[in-house]
């Protein structure tokens, strides 16, 4: 039997996963990636012996990480996880302060400072969220979202109560106004949203599955950050024989002998595509979830900071009907992280390095209007960075002075690694159902598949290598039902 042909286009998380284990399976992979260095969004950057992520700065699921690792033959690769405790502290305007824990006890106490009641809040309120991980997160990562009828079959084997549970199920800000009285807490609950780039306020109360995942399996910090992981990741693909090609960008065409790919037009059986589908899939005119801008510091000596802050705003509402309107926020909500206060290797003795975000509207995809928000980004940048240092000097006093800026990235930047309007996750999943509405792994036609942040099941570390091994499960039963 001859060796199957797989082309992978897009060196991002996703398809480095999926190249890695379609080689194991025995096909000869090869993987094209249009940018000088793999891993996608994941990328890090070391200026003058600072190391920072500029994409994800944390990790959950472990467990399925290393997984994903030992069926690449690769645990000897993966660098070393610690484990966050506290996870991260949540500043607010008014000068209060909460702090997540993965000890609910902890979390619980902090929460009781705000008021007394609260403490009650958060037992019910991850209650509530482990429920509906076992109601629809477990089936909706058990297995390739293919249909509403597949789904409710694995939640049917939950039982009934499941299945109530679901359809009973409102926007993620009024599951939080549920359990907590304090806008503090209802802030904290609906920042989950964003992980999915996101509005509280339009979002499903099925997102509450992510801070359960974080109570239940913990918040993880990669040694030396996100970027070891990427380069482990490309190493493992290397070792197990895929043929990797970067600064190529690559098309593929459907033809009667298979897919030709690349710039030399070479014949495959299969295509991975590891980039947002929506174009793909003629749905580039849907609404797009958020975009960031992120700033990139410098810090003078080694302030005691935690890991992870959220530096609020004081209206949220307001700034994400400000966001999904096309505009910047007000009163941005800042999010820094500090990888050194974990792993001091990832800046020099006496520096500390800090990565600061705030969510930024997606821009229009439209040609000629994404040249004219390009421009308009020149400006908008001073007026962000302004925004960013007033609310981080404002919480952090001794920061000022003693804070320089080593680098940043716009939507702009996003969209010029492929991010459609430079938004982080693209689709949207605004809606009861929005979560199903996301493009599928399959493709349109035999032996296409897709993987990455913008398809099933979502954005985030381990579920882009969850999707990543979902594609080379499809694909390898493509190729031997072809064969």
């Amino acid at each position: 039997m001859k060796t199957s042909r797989v082309a992978v286009i897009g060196g991002g998380i996703g398809g480095l996963t999926a190249a890695g284990l379609l080689a194991k399976e025995g096909h000869a992979v090869t993987l094209f990636e249009g940018g000088p260095s793999l891993g996608g969004k994941a990328q890090a950057v070391t200026v003058e012996g600072l190391t920072l992520d500029t994409g994800p700065t944390l990790l959950t699921l472990p467990a399925l990480v290393r997984g994903t690792f030992e069926k690449l033959d690769a645990l000897d690769l993966l660098p070393p996880f610690t484990e966050l405790e506290p996870q991260c502290t949540y500043r607010f305007t008014d000068g209060c302060d909460f702090t997540a824990y993965k000890d609910l006890e902890r979390m619980a106490d902090s929460a009781a400072e705000l008021r007394p009641s609260e403490r009650k809040g958060v037992h019910t309120f991850y209650a509530e969220a482990a429920a509906i991980w076992r109601a629809a997160g477990e089936p909706y990562l058990e297995a390739p979202f293919e249909g509403m009828p597949g789904f409710m079959a694995r939640v049917a084997r939950r039982g009934i109560g499941a299945m109530l549970a679901g359809m009973q199920m409102d926007t993620l800000h009024a599951l939080a106004a549920k359990h907590f009285q304090t806008q503090h807490l209802r802030q904290y609950v609906g920042r989950f949203a964003t992980y999915a780039g996101g509005s509280p306020y339009a979002s499903s109360a099925a997102f509450a599955l992510i801070p359960h995942i974080e109570h239940a399996y913990g918040v993880h910090h990669v040694k030396s950050g996100i970027g070891a992981l990427v380069a482990a990741l490309g190493q493992a693909v290397r070792r197990l024989g895929v043929t990797v090609h970067l600064d190529t960008r690559a098309r593929f065409e459907r033809t009667s002998e298979g897919y030709r790919v690349g710039p030399g037009s070479e014949l495959f059986d299969s295509v991975v595509v590891n980039a947002d589908p929506l174009a793909s899939l003629r749905r580039e005119g849907e609404p797009l979830s958020l975009s960031g801008f992120v700033l990139l510091l410098e810090v003078e000596g080694r302030p005691s900071l935690p890991h992870h802050t959220v530096l609020f705003g004081g209206d949220y509402r307001r700034e994400f009907d400000e966001l999904f309107a096309g505009q910047l926020a007000t009163d941005p909500t800042v999010y820094f992280c500090n990888p050194s206060a974990t792993d001091p290797s990832m800046a020099p003795l006496g520096r500390t390095g800090l990565f600061v975000m705030v969510n930024a509207p997606a821009m229009p995809v439209g040609a000629s209007q994404a040249e004219q928000a390009e421009r308009d980004w020149e400006a908008m940048a001073e007026r962000v960075r302004t925004q960013m240092f007033d609310k981080l000097f404002h919480h952090y006093p001794g920061l000022k002075g003693k804070t320089r800026v080593v680098g940043q990235r716009t939507p702009v930047d996003l969209a010029a690694r492929g991010a459609p309007g430079g938004s982080i996750y693209g689709f949207l999943p605004h809606g009861r159902f929005g979560p199903f509405r996301r493009p599928r792994i399959r493709g349109g036609t035999p032996g296409l598949f897709f993987a990455g942040g913008g398809t099933h099941p979502g954005g985030g570390v381990p579920l882009v290598m969850l999707s990543g091994r979902f594609a080379a499960e499809m694909a390898s039963a493509h190729l031997r039902g072809s064969a």
